[in-house]
């Protein structure tokens, strides 16, 4: 089975209500934007980069942690959300992918998708359950609406 290496960020709006999804071209179902790490690419930077392509969207990593490093040579990063390991039922193959979920905060409600999926729209914290979309997925999007609302009342 092929492994890769994957990131992503769950684009959540400013007052924690919303959170934005595109919907998956091969797969049919509804997922936050990510994608395939490049080479010489951190998780990181191919989280923001594919977020960005997929959805047109100004946002902001938020570090889910409070801890952090700041030396000369050496500087943390944000910590992921979640990181996942994910069996994707491809039609060509199963892919298992290590899934590196960061958590973001739009500038705005705009966004401009590109036609890597077939739709992108934001979607309210009571819509989560009736998505199509993976069980996995589901959880994820809860777990970031709470973990954003513990952030926002820090």
């Amino acid at each position: 089975m092929r492994k890769c290496i994957v990131a992503g960020v769950l684009i959540m709006s400013m007052d924690g209500r919303k959170v934005l999804l595109v919907k998956h071209r091969k797969l049919g179902v509804w997922i936050y934007p990510g994608g395939h790490i490049e080479e010489n690419e951190t998780p990181l930077e191919c989280a923001v980069r594919e977020s960005e392509e997929e959805t047109g969207a100004s946002f902001d990593v938020l570090n889910t942690d409070e801890f952090t490093v700041r030396a000369e040579a050496a500087n943390s990063l944000p910590r992921p959300l979640v990181i996942m390991d994910e069996i994707v039922p491809y039609s060509t193959g199963a892919h298992e992918h290590f899934d590196m979920i960061y958590l973001g905060i739009a500038r705005g409600m705009e966004f401009h998708p590109n036609n890597e999926s077939t739709d992108c729209r934001w979607f309210e914290k009571e819509d989560i359950e009736s998505i199509e979309t993976f069980e996995n997925v589901k959880e994820i999007i809860k777990y970031g609406f709470s973990t954003l609302a513990n952030i926002k009342k820090k």
